[in-house]
């Protein structure tokens, strides 16, 4: 599964001099997952965290319907309305694209049609990615304070999918790969780092995090949530000599 990147048109006054959001560390799966340890928001990049966050669910759940394997409906239903009701009044003070329509065409896909579940899965993606394209463009600090709560957020669910090298939480590591796959495209191809030096230093080291997640379903045998944290610390020392 490969995320692709919103496209970022011209960034606002607004978003620039918008208000810095603390965010705290998350350590539950619940709707409150988006507030990431050390990370620095601004108010902007708070409601494009969420979108992404939305569109890394729609991703897995995606992929699932594709494998014709379980646990598609617990992210293009459950996950996603946590974080759009969280959301709702931003999305509607903004007249975004993702809108609660395309919630409820998500909740009321049945479990027995994978046709209709790609075909809305598909078209909340692009009213996501359209959601995104409303923000204005980003500069590097979003990008990067953005990727930052992305991969720290993976980073922290893998943390509690993984003991022992087994996983014991099958939809926490799931989780983790839509937010690293969403971390590593925004990297890859945002136009506000694109070609700066460091990119493709931390384009490699979000590489190395993302192979945490082979794939939704995890092999046997699988990384120490130790070393996946000690390449996040490796990607975070790369983005602190961009800003």
């Amino acid at each position: 599964m490969i995320a692709v990147a919103s496209p970022a048109p011209v960034q606002s006054d607004a978003d620039r001099r918008g208000p810095v959001v603390e965010i705290a560390a998350a350590s539950t799966d619940s709707a409150e997952a988006s507030e990431m340890g050390g990370a620095r928001l601004r108010a902007a990049d708070a409601y494009r965290l969420a979108l992404l966050e939305m569109k890394a669910h729609l991703n897995v759940a995606r992929t699932l319907v594709w494998m014709r394997a379980s646990g598609a409906e617990h992210f293009m239903k459950d996950r996603v309305r946590e974080i759009f009701r969280r959301t709702e009044d931003e999305i509607e003070d903004r007249n975004a694209s993702f809108t609660a329509d395309f919630l409820q065409e998500l909740e009321n896909v049945p479990a027995d049609d994978p046709l209709r579940a790609l075909t809305t899965i598909e078209s909340a993606v692009l009213a996501l990615n359209g959601s995104f394209a409303q923000t204005g463009a980003m500069d590097a600090q979003s990008v990067l304070a953005i990727s930052e709560a992305l991969l720290r957020e993976a980073v922290a669910r893998y943390a509690e999918a993984v003991s022992e090298n087994e996983v014991i939480d099958l939809r926490k590591y799931q989780s983790g790969r839509g937010f690293a796959y969403e971390a590593e495209a925004l990297v890859r191809y945002s136009g506000a780092i694109k070609g700066n030096p460091g990119h493709q230093d931390l384009v490699e080291a979000i590489t190395l995090i993302r192979q945490a997640w082979p794939g939704v379903d995890p092999p046997p045998i699988v990384s120490d949530p130790s070393r996946v944290a000690g390449r996040l610390d490796e990607a975070v020392a790369v983005m602190d000599k961009m800003r």
